[in-house]
């Protein structure tokens, strides 16, 4: 089975993070609910606590990373998000 590894790439102070937070728990809740069976993991990092993270994604927080590969940033489109991790 695939593994799920799921970096969601946020600021302080950060509205849009904020949201985007609220947006990929509702992703994992109902990919959790269709897929019981599959494991997963959320991380978040703060984009200035490293300055490879700040270089790559400062102007583009937040970002949301699926197994290291950028797959939104700015918002997150919760359909959209679910069906890449429907793929794996």
């Amino acid at each position: 089975m695939a593994q799920i590894h799921l970096t969601l790439i946020t600021r302080q102070g950060c509205h849009l993070c904020e949201v985007a937070e609220g947006e990929l728990a509702r992703v994992v809740a109902a990919f959790s609910e269709l897929n019981p069976d599959k494991p997963y993991t959320v991380e978040l990092l703060d984009v200035d606590s490293a300055e490879d993270l700040k270089s790559k994604y400062s102007e583009e927080v937040p970002v949301l990373l699926l197994n290291g590969e950028q797959i939104a940033f700015f918002q997150i489109d919760a359909d959209r998000v679910l069906k890449r991790l429907e793929q794996i």
